[in-house]
Parts: structure tokens; sequence; C-alpha cells
């Protein structure tokens, strides 16, 4: 009778162990390492899909000098916005808050983000602009933000609205739209 219970529990114990093991690798979501997929923190950064389809010498020469160019400009604005926003911090710390001191850094963080916004929009029309039509239906179809043009989607995602990551046509990288 002994023997018995002895071997149920450990029976139990087993069913119960290999269970939670189930459960744990169940739980592990696919596509959060670095694999060899394209997309965000993936793979060599720009994939086949986002390539401008024939470009010339000359077009990809115009593309390189705007993008450096443009991450010159982009980087000063993140790098004030940087700024802005410890500054703001500081204030909100402060052991005597300045309600005019934060609302101005606000504004000031408010400015940058839109001036770097508008900057964007800028080398997109630059881009833009050394393209031939077919080009431009391509250039204008794909996402290619920065972060792989994820968005969220309700419906498609699973439960929890989850991104979309590694799908066709989405969650690529562009770097002639960064």
């Amino acid at each position: 009778m002994k023997t018995k219970r002895i071997r149920m529990i450990v029976l139990l114990t087993g069913i119960t162990a290999f269970g939670l093991i189930a459960t744990d690798l169940n739980a592990q979501r696919p596509g959060k390492g670095y694999g060899t997929e394209n997309g965000p923190g993936r793979g060599p950064g720009m994939s086949d899909d986002c390539i401008i389809p024939s470009l010339t010498e000359d077009q990809k020469t115009g593309i390189a000098g705007l993008r450096t160019a443009h991450f010159k400009k982009a980087e000063q604005l993140r790098a004030a916005i940087g700024e802005k926003q410890a500054r703001l911090n500081t204030l909100r710390v402060a052991e005597n808050e300045d309600p005019k001191a934060i609302d101005q850094a606000i504004d000031d963080i408010a400015r940058l983000k839109g001036d770097l916004m508008k900057e964007r929009e800028n080398h997109r029309r630059s881009v833009r602009a050394l393209l031939n039509d077919e080009q431009k239906a391509f250039y204008d179809a794909r996402p290619g933000r920065r972060g792989g043009g994820q968005q969220w989607k309700g419906d498609n995602n699973g439960p929890r609205g989850r991104r979309n990551h590694g799908m066709p046509g989405r969650g690529v990288y562009c770097p002639y739209n960064r």
C-alpha cells in the first residue's frame, strides 16, 4: 500500500514537472532573438524588399548624400531633444518647482520634435525628387520608417495586439526612408 502511494506521488510529481517545463517553453514567443531574418535588429539591416527598383548609380549616390546630410541634422535635433528632456526632468524633481520653466521646457521639446518631423519629411521629398514615376510608386508604397515600419493592428495580431514582426510587406527596415 505504501509502495503504491509513493509510486503515485512520484508519477504525479513527474507529470507536474513536465507540464511546467512545457508551459515555460510555450510561453516563449518566436522572433525575439537575433536570427537571420530581415527586419529591425536582424540580418544585414537592409532587405531586398525595400531596395528601390532600377536605381541608377547617380540616383544611389544622390540618395546616399541626402541620407548623410539628413542623419547629421536629425542626430543634432535628437541630441537637443535629449538635453531639453534632461532639463525638464531636473525641473520636475527640483525642490521648488517652477511651472513657467517646466512649461517652457515642454514647449522647447515640442518645437524640436516638430523640427525633426519636418526634417524627415523634407528628406523624404528630396529622395522622391530623384526618382522616376515607377520608382516613386514603389517608394510611396513602402512604410520604411525607423524601427521597421511596424504598426499596431487590432485584428490580425492575436489577442494582445502584438506588433507584426516579419510579415511579408511589413516590418521591413528601409534605409532610403529613414
